[in-house]
């Protein structure tokens, strides 16, 4: 029986794809002294926190576990069939219920991860008062079957525990966002696959490889759905083909760069062939430096300009 407590901020269904035969993945982590720790792990054991999502001003257990029991199983249940049919069709999503789920999963790998959580822990924190004036005029569409009437009820109900119970409103109001969901869907997708290269594609904690925004020409994401299969959506079906017209390996390459570089903890490999690449980018090198934005982002050019360090 899972913990309900254990909240996975990279879901065990889009790890499934790197297992081995031991149903386990291989997972890079940087240990004492920046010495490179080399594991095979259990999915369950990766990409998780404890009550990361809870509301801690509830008392009663199944409501304090709400975000994670109920809104993101049902974002990444429905996100795993779609992840399943990409993975079959080597297509993207042909229904529109479940690309719409992909949207949202794609949003929500966005914002669980933990560093995002304690930044919008802080913002709602720091911005109190404008926070509870912005939720209270949007209540009655946040509020979910058992949350009070007003939110003058919901304030006292609080216990105290206020921020934690606004976080637990917000996260699905921001996986949800009806703009950024359709200017994803918006995009043309693609799924891509790459065989018969020297290596394949690994995968981390924060697995999306993004453009700076979503709305401007050049906009562009990627994420790697297995060690052969690529996810990409782009403004313009030109950059989806500059994507493809790259070497395979130098593609590989480029993408791992990207997702090794944004990893705040761990990478994910199938095997342990890609060791020192890893080790060379796994929280930045004076080769490589890390150089995030104030949400913690780190963003890439469009194919043109993608001229990734080999080695």
């Amino acid at each position: 029986m899972s913990d309900p407590k254990r909240h996975h901020y990279l879901p065990e269904f889009y790890q499934k794809a790197w297992m081995g035969n031991d149903n386990k993945v291989t997972v890079y982590r940087r240990r004492h002294a920046g010495k490179l720790d080399i594991q095979r792990k259990a999915r369950k054991s990766v990409g998780w926190e404890s009550e990361l999502y809870s509301d801690l001003s509830e008392a009663d257990p199944e409501l304090r576990q709400r975000v994670e029991s109920g809104f993101l199983k049902r974002v990444d249940g429905l996100a795993y069939e779609a992840l399943a049919e990409m993975l079959r069709t080597a297509a993207p999503p042909i229904d529109q219920q479940r690309a719409s789920a992909w949207a949202r999963f794609l949003m929500s790998l966005l914002h669980r991860h933990p560093a995002r959580m304690a930044l919008l822990r802080r913002a709602v924190e720091l911005n109190m008062e404008e926070t509870l004036e912005r939720v209270r005029q949007q209540y009655p569409s946040l509020k979910g079957e058992n949350d009070p009437e007003s939110f003058d009820e919901y304030i006292v109900a609080s216990r105290g525990r206020l921020q934690e119970n606004v976080l637990a409103l917000l996260l699905p109001r921001i996986v949800d966002s009806q703009k950024v969901g359709n200017a994803l869907l918006e995009m043309t997708w693609g799924v891509g696959a790459a065989r018969g290269t020297r290596f394949r594609f690994l995968t981390s904690d924060r697995p999306l490889m993004t453009s700076n925004g979503l709305g401007h020409r050049e906009s562009f994401l990627v994420l790697p759905i297995s060690p052969e299969f690529y996810f990409i959506a782009a403004r313009r079906r030109e950059t989806i083909e500059a994507f493809r017209l790259l070497k395979p390996n130098a593609f590989i390459a480029g993408v791992n760069h990207a997702v090794c570089l944004q990893a705040e903890e761990f990478v994910i490999s199938h095997d342990e062939t890609q060791t020192t690449f890893v080790d060379n980018r796994l929280g930045g090198s004076p080769f490589h430096p890390v150089v995030r934005d104030s949400q913690g982002s780190i963003f890439w050019d469009n194919p043109y300009r993608f001229d990734p360090w080999i080695a």
